[in-house]
């Protein structure tokens, strides 16, 4: 499952850090000098809310910085905001299972993180304002795990086969995948998604066991299972770029 997303490494010779006004706010650019590059190239890292510019030579820094500011108007229209970086804090409104909740604090470093939607849906995390983030982190990983272990144990009853590992990791171009030998893995902000959402990409690698491709008999196995393929990658296409952005330091 491609995710439109996708990051690029490349070896840098020089950076230079600069800011450059889009509309009425002032946005991070960071130029890159890298000797392969054929041509200037402008990217926008929508999660950190900074701009991306590669030169191929120092001679050709000051170009990428007069590039970048002659496209300003492309740049404002890629920043969205609900793709910012939100590092999980007290107070903030995340997904969870496809439900909004509110996180608050309460109890001590050892308190579990628990669920409580007796008034209003809240995720509670004791400790430290610092280990916020990372215990909700580490505890949607293991919830993750948890939903995705039974629906894949599920879909491979219903299909036949037996599968192998699972692993949860935080992969920004696939939601989903399925190696040739049959190692089942998947990024764990699907916790965050509707139950349906992570029910379709749970389904839809485990017929990658029988089918390692997208031909017509894949597809009627993935329906055969009970999911909706179009509906998942309409909801995916509307909301899961924003899912990036969760968890995230700013920089």
């Amino acid at each position: 499952m491609n995710f439109q997303f996708k990051v690029l490494f490349m070896p840098v010779d020089h950076i230079t850090r600069t800011e450059i006004n889009i509309g009425e706010r002032t946005v991070p650019l960071v130029v890159r000098v890298n000797r392969r590059a054929k041509r200037l190239i402008l990217k926008v890292d929508p999660v950190a809310g900074e701009i991306l510019a590669t030169a191929p030579s120092k001679k050709t820094a000051p170009e990428a910085i007069a590039f970048a500011r002659e496209r300003t108007a492309w740049i404002a229209s890629q920043l969205d905001e609900k793709l910012r970086a939100k590092a999980f804090k007290e107070g903030l409104c995340v997904p969870y299972r496809g439900v909004m909740h509110t996180i608050i604090r309460g109890g001590g470093p050892r308190t579990p993180v628990s669920v409580d939607n007796e008034f209003l849906p809240v995720i509670r995390v004791g400790g430290d304002p610092e280990h916020v983030n990372r215990r909700i982190i580490d505890w949607m990983k293991r919830e993750s795990r948890t939903s995705l272990t039974k629906k894949v144990d599920h879909y491979c009853a219903q299909l036949g086969v037996k599968r192998r590992s699972i692993r949860i990791g935080d992969t920004r171009t696939r939601w989903g995948s399925c190696s040739s030998e049959g190692t089942l893995a998947f990024s764990w902000r699907l916790v965050m998604t509707p139950p349906g959402i992570l029910d379709y990409v749970a389904a839809h690698e485990c017929a990658h066991l029988i089918h390692m491709n997208h031909s017509p008999a894949f597809w009627r196995q993935v329906a055969g299972l009970g999911v909706n393929a179009r509906a998942a990658s309409n909801w995916f296409n509307a909301n899961g770029s924003a899912l990036f952005a969760y968890g995230v330091q700013a920089s």
